[in-house]
């Protein structure tokens, strides 16, 4: 039932009447039944800010007709999240701020934020808005960009990660991993080297032969089960895991291994990622160009890992 009670690690969706907002809205119903979790509906009406005398400016409250417009907006979200998921706690919330700033705000007491993304269609690829990737990019939490299309794929559901050693990629690693086991899927978990990449751990060379890339594929999937591990818990210990080490350009390897997967998760930022970059080039490729939902993990440390 739709609500005005507060609640600590909800899943909040921001719906704005779009075909992709209602796409990401019944990711996010599904999301929360996962997790027993509520679902925060949240639609902002981006008023506009007017300056005062001495001081910040403010913010105007939405209208009447602006108020009436998203009251019954939200209305018909909730309707359609509590259809879908009866018995999962459903609350509304109309934000006179822009969408990114309205849902980065959300993300500070939520376990999830969910945004849709826009179709721009031609080869399966994505424009993205200025709100999911101001989202992505800023959010306290973990956020997923839903884009247009179907639901999940036939047979069982696959989670696919990237993996590179940092914090970053450590974070969307046990994320995999729990979505995994919250859902019953498999896991792939993709690291990919580039032999002119400086910042590769495992870089011995522009040229390698034979020999040299066996040792270097062996000491990267050496790291990645020493991460598994690190990563796994009690909770995790039956998801079924693949890993895969390929010579590749990371966001192709990722996309390629995710074609068939039901989501791909991203570490914000990467080795060789740039201080104060946020979301990097890797997480913006794969945002961009992914036909099905990714999840955009922060980390919480600057440093690599050992």
């Amino acid at each position: 039932m739709a609500g005005n009670g507060e609640a600590v690690g909800e899943v909040v969706v921001g719906v704005d009447g779009s075909r992709t907002a209602r796409r990401a809205l019944g990711w996010a119903a599904e999301a929360a039944a996962d997790r027993g979790t509520g679902l925060l509906v949240l639609h902002a009406v981006s008023m506009p800010l007017v300056s005062v005398p001495f001081g910040r400016p403010i913010r105007l409250p939405p209208t009447p007709e602006v108020a009436d417009r998203a009251s019954s907006l939200l209305a018909d979200a909730a309707a359609e999240a509590e259809a879908a998921r009866p018995r999962t706690p459903v609350r509304t919330r109309v934000s006179a701020s822009d969408p990114a700033p309205a849902l980065i705000k959300a993300s500070e007491e939520a376990g999830l934020v969910v945004v849709g993304s826009r179709g721009l269609g031609g080869a399966g690829s994505l424009f993205l808005g200025s709100v999911s990737i101001r989202v992505a990019a800023h959010a306290r939490c973990p956020v997923v960009v839903v884009p247009p299309g179907e639901g999940r794929r036939r047979g069982r559901p696959r989670v696919a990660v990237g993996v590179d050693g940092s914090p970053g990629s450590a974070a969307a690693l046990r994320f995999a991993l729990e979505e995994a086991a919250r859902t019953g899927a498999g896991l792939t978990a993709v690291y990919a080297w580039e032999p002119h990449r400086p910042a590769d751990p495992f870089l011995l060379g522009a040229d390698l032969d034979e020999e040299e890339r066996r040792n270097l594929e062996s000491r990267a999937d050496k790291l990645v089960r020493r991460m598994l591990d690190e990563a796994g818990d009690e909770r995790t210990g039956d998801v079924p895991v693949r890993v895969l080490v390929v010579r590749d350009q990371p966001a192709h390897a990722l996309l390629e291994a995710g074609a068939e997967a039901d989501m791909i998760v991203v570490g914000s930022r990467g080795r060789g990622g740039f201080r104060g970059l946020l979301l990097g080039s890797v997480g913006q490729a794969v945002l961009h160009h992914a036909p099905v939902p990714v999840a955009v993990v922060h980390g919480h440390a600057d440093g690599l890992a050992s």
